[in-house]
């Protein structure tokens, strides 16, 4: 068949030439040594690839772990310890806030977005938010109905934000009220829940550590 008729045929579309077929030695080895470089150069995109889009995964869900908010709002805390229960995890954690708080969004914009005691929360509690001003249904621990309101008031808690402490039988166990602890205070105070700390001492906050 000629050259032509190799690379055409009568139908209107190109055919893909055939390999070289060289006839000697050196012309071979030349054809080969193409064939291996791309075939190399293959292997590194696809290796490449795949780095730089575990990498970029993993950076997004990291990025997206710390950017969602650690205390999101609930209106069942039955649900909150039945899901804390399922998990293993040691609790739930509440914080109670309000809208228009200015020391609430102090906290949740700088203090409660640090990673490392956001870790802690997330990984040892369920931590959720309710709004103690508000007259919004809540299913308490119990399965009881009551509002939101109510069950702040319930649980004297005056001072906001204030984060409370549950046990898996919805007992408070620890609670904190403001928002000038540092991240590693805060921090200091989850491991001392997951620890038990509560059963044999209260907590005592290192006071140098204190802002002022």
């Amino acid at each position: 068949m000629s050259t032509f008729l190799r690379k055409h045929d009568f139908r209107g579309s190109t055919v893909m030439p055939e390999a070289p077929r060289p006839d000697d030695e050196e012309e071979k080895e030349r054809y080969v040594s193409r064939q291996l470089w791309w075939a190399l150069a293959g292997l590194l995109l696809f290796a490449l690839t795949l780095l730089f889009g575990w990498g970029g995964a993993q950076a997004a869900g990291t990025h997206a772990a710390v950017n969602a908010p650690l205390f999101p709002p609930t209106a069942d805390l039955a649900a909150a310890l039945a899901d804390a229960r399922r998990a293993g995890r040691k609790g739930v954690a509440v914080l109670y806030e309000m809208e228009g708080c200015g020391e609430c969004a102090r906290a949740k914009a700088s203090t409660f977005r640090d990673p490392a005691l956001q870790r802690e929360l997330r990984t040892h509690f369920v931590p959720v938010s309710l709004r103690a001003d508000e007259p919004a249904a809540l299913r308490d621990f119990d399965g009881g109905a009551t509002t939101q309101a109510s069950f702040a008031n319930a649980q004297r808690v005056f001072a906001l934000p204030t984060v409370v402490f549950y046990d898996l039988d919805g007992i408070a166990v620890a609670r904190q009220p403001g928002s000038r602890w540092p991240p590693s205070e805060w921090l200091r105070l989850a491991r001392y829940v997951r620890d038990g700390g509560y059963e044999n001492a209260p907590f005592e906050p290192r006071a140098a550590s204190i802002e002022r």
